[in-house]
């Protein structure tokens, strides 16, 4: 992920090659964080499918070659688990030294005091830990959907592990609603959102960082000042937030063929969340962002959206929404539907307004 960041400030890459850049990386670093992963286990046991995680695979051979040299005695070198790990799933020779788990309690001071007495540099109170708002009462206008409902709360109170939640499903079964009643919630919790909707899949990233800057730059110093936009300054500035921000991308599947965007969502922006304690993420789509192979992946919680074909839950969404409507016709109209969200509901206000 570095050579993409590295690649943003030098479009030619490294004048040494990237070999030697990756491996000053490993060898000249004050301290090092590894983030716990199978992928990068693999690749420090040397399991790792040939031609994948080459960089890695240098680190990973300098890191154990500098341990070896030092008889087990590693000052510079931790591990940060971001996701439950079990224990058998590390490499026994990691198992030594001490994992930071900044989303446990008590959460990230401790990996912060051991950077700062690495870099020594003085870190005042704005690096402090997140303060993420109390959830409050907040009536959803979603029939059922409790689960995902209840993971974005959970999300917007900063008590998940995962930061990311995918929202898939075929069209008008309520993705886009449920992000857009989350987006309400947040700003009752004074929480700032930026609405990015790929929809029409025109956008290039020019355009989504000009989206960002009018949605919410006035909360990002560096990043609304400059021209042109650039991705590098605004992950500088979404680094340094300690107050919480929400981040939408709605309609996913038309930016899917775009690899621009799909590059820069999941390499620039997805890829520098472990680094940017304070942002949150809802992506809305037919299609979700790949995850398998990138180092977000255990930050994520995937939905797979369908029809809402029980009775039950209309029943009680309609009694909040259109009390009218009589229980008969909400039959009628999930058989005439098979549940599906956006008609059910078009149906349902008609009934209303006719009567």
């Amino acid at each position: 992920m570095l050579d993409q960041f590295y690649l943003e400030d030098h479009p030619g890459g490294p004048d040494e090659g990237w070999p030697k850049w990756c491996e000053d990386g490993a060898i000249e670093s004050a301290c090092v964080l590894i983030v716990a992963s199978e992928g990068w286990f693999a690749t420090y046991d040397k399991s790792e499918p040939p031609g994948q995680g080459l960089g890695a695979a240098t680190e990973a051979d300098l890191f154990r070659q500098e341990i070896w040299n030092q008889r087990g005695y590693n000052e510079r070198i931790r591990l940060i688990v971001l996701h439950q790990l079990e224990a058998n799933k590390m490499p026994i020779q990691l198992r030594s030294w001490h994992h930071f788990r900044p989303f446990d309690a008590p959460g990230p001071d401790e990996m912060i005091r051991w950077l700062r007495e690495r870099l020594r540099v003085e870190i005042g109170t704005s690096y402090s830990s997140v303060q993420w708002p109390v959830p409050i009462q907040f009536q959803p206008d979603i029939a059922d959907r409790i689960k995902e409902w209840h993971a974005a709360v959970d999300l917007l109170a900063g008590s998940s592990k995962e930061r990311v939640l995918l929202l898939e499903g075929g069209s008008g079964v309520g993705k886009s609603q449920l992000a857009r009643q989350s987006a309400q919630y947040a700003r009752k919790l004074s929480i700032p959102v930026a609405l990015i909707d790929f929809k029409g899949g025109t956008l290039t990233t020019d355009d989504v960082l000009e989206q960002i800057d009018l949605e919410i730059g006035a909360l990002l110093p560096n990043f609304s000042q400059e021209q042109p936009k650039k991705s590098y300054t605004l992950r500088k500035d979404l680094r340094a937030l300690r107050q919480p921000m929400l981040f939408i991308f709605d309609s996913y599947e038309d930016a899917a063929e775009n690899q621009n965007i799909v590059d820069w969502l999941n390499v620039q922006f997805l890829g520098d969340l472990a680094s940017a304690p304070a942002v949150a993420v809802i992506i809305a789509g037919q299609k979700t962002p790949e995850r398998a192979n990138t180092n977000w992946r255990e930050l994520a919680r995937h939905f797979s959206f369908t029809p809402i074909t029980e009775l039950v839950h209309w029943k009680e969404w309609a009694s909040r929404r259109y009390p009218n409507v009589q229980e008969g016709a909400l039959d009628i109209l999930l058989k005439a539907t098979g549940g599906q969200p956006s008609l059910m509901t078009s149906l349902c206000e008609g009934i209303a307004k006719s009567e």
